[in-house]
């Protein structure tokens, strides 16, 4: 189907057409043609071509199956998807998610069982939702990567940050065991308790560094403290940042002291 015979373009629209205008002379060019695609509408700079795209007969009807299913019923969501996560697709969960949010919903499944690649708008938009969704005291957890996609996640230290989950029913007992935690935490707070101090790693090392680590005198996190803890890496992907834990400080006196979570 040529894409002014689905929008049935009039003439004079044909004309103000940059895709008539550049195959008019080929027609059998037109056949399945991704105007957008030609116009890199998805770019930043082109958001405003983009929201006339979304309007458009033939966008929507080129863009109807997205391989996206999503369930709101429960009070768990599910979101699956299927192929390659691209720029529409990652539109098209960024779409679903402000739905969910809309509706007061923060826990998401996301199978991605059915997926084989995913390309780093992908990526940025998973880290988007899941810092959202935790501050909205809920959680994302991701079912079934695998292959390209589990690798990407690893290679760009998601794996770390994220909640990877091998099918429904381990996710779901994660969603469990958040719950629980959470209960067992306003079962055993006292009233008025302060939280735990945390000295600066050189203090409760005395400036007597652990094997395998910068000396203290000369680590950046002393010569420029911040409040971050040292064991947090700093990561971005798509203009999204986000921040994981050091595997190498998983072993460190100090982390298992003060960096483990009480209900962990």
């Amino acid at each position: 189907m040529k894409c002014y015979e689905l929008a049935k373009c009039t003439p004079e629209q044909q004309e103000k057409c940059y895709v008539w205008n550049s195959f008019r002379d080929n027609p059998d060019d037109f056949e399945n043609i991704k105007c957008w695609v030609l116009k890199s509408v998805h770019h930043q700079e082109n958001r405003d071509l983009l929201k006339k795209c979304l309007k458009c007969r033939y966008y929507l009807m080129m863009n109807r199956d997205t391989g996206l299913v999503s369930d709101f019923d429960a009070d768990i969501a599910k979101v699956s998807c299927e192929g390659v996560i691209n720029n529409d697709k990652t539109r098209a969960i960024l779409e679903v998610w402000e739905k969910l949010k809309e509706s007061k919903k923060s826990k998401v499944i996301l199978d991605l069982s059915s997926v084989n690649n995913i390309y780093s708008c992908g990526l940025g938009m998973l880290v988007k939702v899941h810092k959202e969704a935790e501050e909205a005291g809920g959680l994302m957890v991701v079912v079934g990567a695998q292959g390209y996609v589990l690798a990407s996640f690893e290679s760009t230290k998601l794996s770390r940050l994220l909640k990877l989950a091998g099918d429904n029913r381990e996710a779901r007992e994660i969603f469990d065991t958040l719950k629980k935690k959470k209960e067992e935490a306003v079962v055993r707070k006292e009233p008025g308790e302060k939280p735990r101090q945390r000295p600066p790693c050189w203090e409760y090392w005395n400036n007597h560094n652990p094997g395998n680590a910068t000396t203290c005198d000369e680590c950046f996190k002393k010569i420029n403290p911040s409040q971050e803890p040292c064991w947090i890496v700093e990561g971005m992907i798509e203009g999204v940042s986000f921040q994981y834990v050091n595997e190498d400080c998983e072993s460190c006196d100090f982390f298992l002291e003060f960096g483990v979570p009480a209900d962990s």
